[in-house]
């Protein structure tokens, strides 16, 4: 991870400060300090982080509009990963990082703002099949989230997370972006779209976007077959309406593994993956995740006529 270095000139005064004039201590843990917060800008549905390098051991804590976000070390500095939601207003939003030398007791203040842009995702009318109609049924599909919701309560570290992202299936078309206010059946549900769909028939290979452990392969209502894998940090990852599943629960998996074959059960017209990014409990972008790291080339979309219903949506 590369990282944008901000130099604290006045950390060596301060420690040199909290010492006894007669004690003798080692050279300083942190002379300098490393505090990288990116995205500054973002739309509501995004995430970005927090990292914080430059010694160790620190004791480091981030606050975001006042409330503490979970603070992890990733090995060569503490990372605190941020998501908004889709009911974000506009605005500006205060991260407060506070690292201190537990030897020394010195500490120093970085205070960032990052701003959340006026953004209405587009409205969408999609058509589900009146065999799966029984699938928009909200007490189903609020049960369905909950469900989700805790598989993404846990937090855990990772040893090998593997950045950048990759994508699940290089090279495969877009066939609905993310982000969509999708209006169901002319109003029998309604709900954000909470993935990427790409293209994919029944049977073709889908690979790990990062390293991480397995914590569920299982048959929902709504997604139909899923895997979703724990990266760590409070970042998940989640494929959806797959035929078949190559991994179990507790299994560590590596990036680019195969784990799953396309398929088409679940809420769905027809074959293709549904791929989510979760932050926080808080379904993000993948796209906009994966940007986050230089380099990154966003896949093509199959192009749509303007006003066009959508026939392969997911419920999500």
């Amino acid at each position: 991870m590369k990282h944008t270095v901000i130099l604290i000139p006045f950390l060596i005064l301060l420690i040199a400060l909290a010492l006894p004039a007669h004690s003798v201590q080692a050279a300083p843990v942190v002379p300098t300090l490393s505090v990288e917060v990116r995205p500054q800008e973002l739309a509501p549905a995004q995430a970005g982080y927090v990292f914080v390098s430059g010694g160790y051991p620190l004791r480091v804590s981030v606050t975001l509009d006042g409330r503490p976000l979970a603070v992890y070390w990733t090995g060569d500095g503490y990372l605190a990963p941020f998501a908004f939601d889709f009911d974000t207003p506009a605005g500006e939003h205060p991260i407060v990082v506070l690292a201190s030398d537990p030897t020394t007791g010195a500490q120093v203040t970085y205070r960032q703002t990052v701003t959340v842009t006026a953004f209405q995702y587009p409205r969408e009318e999609v058509s589900i099949a009146r065999r799966l109609a029984a699938l928009l049924d909200p007490l189903l599909n609020r049960n369905e989230e909950d469900w989700l919701a805790a598989v993404y309560t846990p937090r855990s570290n990772s040893t090998d997370w593997g950045w950048p992202f990759a994508l699940p299936v290089p090279g495969e078309w877009i066939t609905s972006k993310f982000g969509g206010d999708r209006t169901y059946n002319g109003g029998l549900w309604r709900a954000y779209h909470t993935g990427v769909d790409f293209r994919r028939a029944v049977g073709q290979p889908i690979w790990a976007t990062a390293s991480g452990r397995v914590v569920a392969v299982e048959s929902l209502n709504v997604r139909g077959n899923v895997v979703i894998i724990d990266h760590g940090y409070g970042i998940f990852s989640q494929y959806a309406h797959i035929s078949e599943a190559y991994v179990t629960p507790g299994q560590y998996v590596q990036r680019g593994q195969l784990i799953a074959a396309a398929g088409a059960t679940g809420r769905t017209n027809g074959p293709h993956l549904h791929f989510e990014i979760i932050v926080n409990g808080i379904p993000v972008d993948p796209l906009s995740w994966m940007a986050l790291m230089p380099g990154f080339v966003p896949p093509a979309e199959v192009p749509r006529e303007r006003d066009q219903p959508i026939e392969e949506g997911t419920g999500s």
